[in-house]
């Protein structure tokens, strides 16, 4: 338990570190100690040529090697200096003024939004003189845009520069054009389409497509006065199924969708590739010089999942020292030549050369700008201000984002990833001995296999329960679980959460330390709040449960039960509240009070009763829970009003039956049964099933059964699905497949086979699913009727063309009584209308904002700003579609258009409502 708690102090440590000092080793350790040390991966995000983005307020750094600091010290001593005019920049391409200088007199830049900027200079014919103005006024490239990637290359004897663009689209277009001449008319041209990335070095432009192709061309080719003469991109021979390519000085490497890696000379179009076999599986390749006169290094080596360098042509041999990468990046200096990076976890950067005899250097930054101004002083461009909100002191904590005590803050805006970064769900949770939780990986790029490690098994154990990953409490202590996400040609991405196991009187001390120990970086970060709120919401639970004695074999929920229940909950919540308040933490959603009810276990009958005065009207209070064997009840407090009506008491009775369900009797307070009840419940079943994708609860009442919906709880161990009816319950199979969607990408299929499994969507007549197919408000609001489980066969709709024969009726129907779907002011429903795109999110957020409590976001734009055609959003839709893109129920397009107000197809709704459905 001692090693264990010092990892984690280690752990904790590593998390909080922040710029300080940092010993080299060498002869002359002192002459390094006091610099001032960034740690890279922490502060700022490593991107191509030498250039480093700064977290904190998206500022834009290079840095320059001091290669005499070798001469007596055994690390590189590196100057950062900031790019003025610059900000939140994607991608970046500069020359210098001679080698490792700091003069940089070209540049273009693509920025997050899409955007295209340069900023160049003209080297005169006469004395090579340079010739431009400050370095801080990049001009915007007024008709380039939705651009995802690019490639320059930077001309000095003719002066002129190309540039290679990817756009959205998957298009690559070229502009040429003079350096130093902003008047100057770029000439473009289309080269190709349906390309996944492209690269560029030493005056070749490679472009990955994707069906697997590799195309290349030389740059020179698309200079102004040459582009007529281009012969166009060649194809590589001999390289398919690529899915991304490293090119080098020398050798170029492609990786294939089975894991292999290729070769070919970056100088010969006529080379044949050959394949590295000792480099498969591998997520970068690093080479060392052969003028490296060591036996004991090999010339190339792969990065493997272990974040080890492996020697490519022997098998059994790492390469000394360097262990723990994360990343490995390079910088291609001339066609000899090039630089290598490598970012290790500790957030240090070692960087050697493959031309001289070198091994890898740690690398030590000193701060400096390119105006001689201290690294605070962060220059941002005209006419691209980051806008700066201050907030006074005390805001209510469902302000999203907001500063501490009144400190003006940088708000970043949400952007698309690129990347296989992950977030991880929980953050941090805690569990009694026994309890399971559910592990969630989010924003996962198609092609990514993760993996789950859990610290110390003893503690918890790993399993894969209904087809999701599961983590089991063992016995009281703490560890980590860490997920990695591996996808070839990209460096593993490990995120991880804090699993604490803790007895009940444990609890509420372990979760304000482990509030107190979230280092600042990670305050703001959505997933953590997240899993920071849950926690609090078992603190709060675990403080409002109760184990009543029953009186006549019933138990009764009497308001007497129900204050003390609340005044515990009461003084939880605001502990809670007031250690994340201290330790700011700004929640995205109001905490959620729970509080349980324990009656005695071993019986197959269950009897509550419940007073409709202990719960209508109640403020302090949101869910009753209430266990009955294997089996729960849960009860909505603000939806009491209509769960009771005109009753004032409501008896609820549960039978456990053979097949592990449960028959559900409800009845009135002299014992006579009602059909149904006004509002619905949620009840929580056993479930033994091994795929939560085709699992379903079903309802019987002296009918065939039929599939109502129900989604697995990992946290519960069961499937829970909302009744409104007496009745028989239980849990079965119920597995759907649709031929036309077998060819779809994987979140679809699964979106359509779930809901389809739960009974929420069906097919069409001739057995396919037509995803493509434009979406009825008819389809729509079956889909929802199903989802939120409102159908109620004896509801009456008043709409003029909607009749009792029609299939849509009884939804229709049902919609208007739980004001789901709206009708028209003309009395109309207008079934076979298509809904709008606008529409379709409003129903998905609101339902996320009334039953999960989620704040609709006040930054709006920083959410809508993604949009190209954000003017086609409704004022009325702002609200909800900024929710539902922070929330991703929906996802920005490649295009970054939204169509708000154009029809969507019934892939969509299902892939929105499988979204919706999986977080409420």
């Amino acid at each position: 338990m001692k090693r264990l708690m010092a990892a984690l102090l280690s752990l904790m440590l590593i998390l909080t570190a922040h710029s300080g000092s940092v010993q080299a080793k060498g002869n002359d350790i002192s002459a390094v100690s006091e610099q001032e040390y960034t740690r890279i991966g922490e502060d700022y995000d490593i991107l191509d040529d030498n250039i480093l983005l700064a977290k904190n307020d998206g500022s834009v750094w290079t840095w320059v090697i001091n290669k005499d600091s070798l001469k007596t010290l055994d690390c590189y001593i590196a100057e950062m200096f900031q790019i003025p005019g610059l900000q939140d920049v994607k991608q970046f391409r500069y020359k210098s003024h001679g080698e490792n200088s700091r003069a940089i007199i070209n540049y273009v830049a693509l920025k997050k939004d899409g955007t295209v900027w340069y900023w160049d200079s003209k080297i005169t014919e006469t004395d090579d003189t340079i010739i431009h103005s400050p370095m801080n006024t990049p001009s915007l490239i007024k008709d380039l845009n939705h651009v995802t990637s690019l490639v320059a290359d930077f001309f000095d004897s003719s002066n002129f520069k190309t540039l290679f663009v990817l756009k959205s689209d998957g298009s690559v277009w070229s502009w040429g054009s003079e350096m130093g001449g902003a008047s100057s008319i770029p000439i473009q041209s289309k080269l190709l389409d349906d390309v996944a990335s492209i690269r560029s070095a030493n005056g070749f432009a490679y472009a990955v497509k994707k069906d697997g192709s590799v195309w290349r061309w030389s740059t020179s080719e698309y200079l102004p006065y040459n582009i007529s003469k281009s012969k166009g991109p060649e194809q590589v021979k001999g390289l398919n199924d690529i899915v991304n390519i490293e090119v080098g000085s020398y050798p170029n490497f492609a990786y294939k969708k089975d894991g292999s890696v290729w070769s070919w000379s970056a100088y010969n179009p006529a080379s044949v590739p050959e394949q590295l076999h000792g480099a498969a599986g591998a997520r970068s390749i690093v080479e060392f010089s052969m003028m490296l006169q060591d036996q004991f290094i090999d010339p190339i080596y792969a990065l493997r999942t272990d974040d080890q360098l492996w020697s490519v042509y022997n098998d059994d041999k790492v390469f000394p020292g360097l262990t723990d990468i994360a990343s490995v990046h390079n910088k291609v200096k001339d066609r000899y030549s090039k630089w290598y990076y490598a970012l290790k976890k500790d957030q240090t950067l070692w960087a050697w050369e493959d031309n001289i005899y070198s091994l890898p250097k740690l690398v030590v930054f000193t701060k400096e700008t390119a105006a001689g101004n201290r690294s605070g002083t962060a220059t941002q461009p005209t006419g691209n201000r980051t806008v700066v909100k201050n907030q006074p002191t005390g805001s209510r904590p469902e302000t999203t984002d907001q500063p501490t005590a009144g400190r003006s803050e940088t708000k970043a805006q949400p952007v698309i990833r690129t990347s296989p970064e992950i977030s991880l769900f929980p953050f941090i949770t805690m569990l009694k001995p026994g309890e399971q939780q559910t592990i969630t990986a989010s924003n996962v790029l198609p092609g990514t296999k993760i993996t789950y490690t859990i610290g110390d098994p003893s503690i918890g154990t790993l399993s894969n329960v209904n087809g999701i990953p599961i983590v089991t409490a063992n016995k009281s202590g703490q560890t980590i679980v860490r997920a990695t996400a591996t996808r070839a040609g990209f460096p593993d991405e490990t995120a991880y959460f804090l699993l604490y196991i803790v007895e009940g009187s444990m609890l509420s001390d372990t979760y304000f330390t482990a509030v107190r120990s979230i280092p600042d970086a990670d305050k703001k970060n959505s997933v953590i709040v997240e899993g920071l709120t849950q926690a609090g919401e078992l603190v709060i639970t675990a403080a409002s449960s109760e184990k009543p004695t029953p009186v006549n074999g019933q138990l009764l929920i009497t308001p007497e039960l129900i204050d003390r229940l609340a005044g515990n909950a009461s003084k939880a919540k605001s502990a809670v509240k007031q250690a994340l308040s201290e330790n700011r933490i700004a929640l995205a959603r109001e905490l959620i009070v729970n509080a349980e009810i324990l009656p005695s276990p071993g019986q197959n009958e269950y009897i509550f009763k419940l007073y409709k005065d202990s719960l209508v009207g109640r403020k302090d209070i949101d869910y009753i829970t209430v266990l009955a064997g294997d089996a729960k009840l849960v009860l909505n407090v603000a939806t009491a009003d209509r769960l009771f009506d005109s009753l004032p008491v409501i008896v609820i009775r549960l039978v456990k039956e053979n097949n592990g369900g449960y028959r559900v009797q409800f009845s009135d307070e002299q014992g006579q049964e009602l059909p149904n009840i006004s509002s619905n419940i949620l009840l929580i079943l056993p479930a033994k099933q091994t795929n939560a994708t085709h699992t379903s609860v079903f309802y019987s009442n002296g009918k065939k059964p039929r599939p109502i919906g129900g989604k697995f709880n990992p946290s519960q161990n069961g499937m829970e699905a909302e009744i409104n009816r007496s009745g028989a319950y239980f849990v079965d199979e119920n597995s759907k497949s649709f031929p036309d969607v077998d060819d779809r990408d994987p979140e679809l299929q699964q979106a359509v086979q779930f809901l389809a499994s739960k009974g929420i969507v069906t097919g069409k007549d001739n057995g396919n699913f037509e995803p493509d197919s434009l979406l009825t408000r008819a389809e729509f609001t079956a889909m929802l009727v199903r989802a939120f489980y409102a159908l109620d066969e004896t509801a009456t709709e008043s709409f003029s063309d909607v009749h009792p024969s029609q299939w849509h009726h009884p939804y229709i129907a049902s919609s208007e009584k739980k004001h789901i779907v709206e009708g028209y002011p003309d009395g109309t429903f207008k079934p076979d209308h298509t809904i709008s795109r606008e529409e379709m999110t409003a129903i998905g957020a609101r339902s996320l904002h009334e039953k999960k409590h989620y704040f609709y976001p006040t930054n709006t734009e920083d959410y809508l700003n993604q949009f190209v055609d954000k003017e086609t959003i409704s004022n009325w839709a702002k609200p909800t579609m900024s929710l539902a893109v922070k929330q991703r129920l929906i996802d920005v397009p490649a295009d970054k258009r939204i169509k708000a107000r154009e029809a969507v197809t019934r892939g969509e709704a299902a892939r929105m409502l499988y979204r919706l459905y999986l977080q409420l």
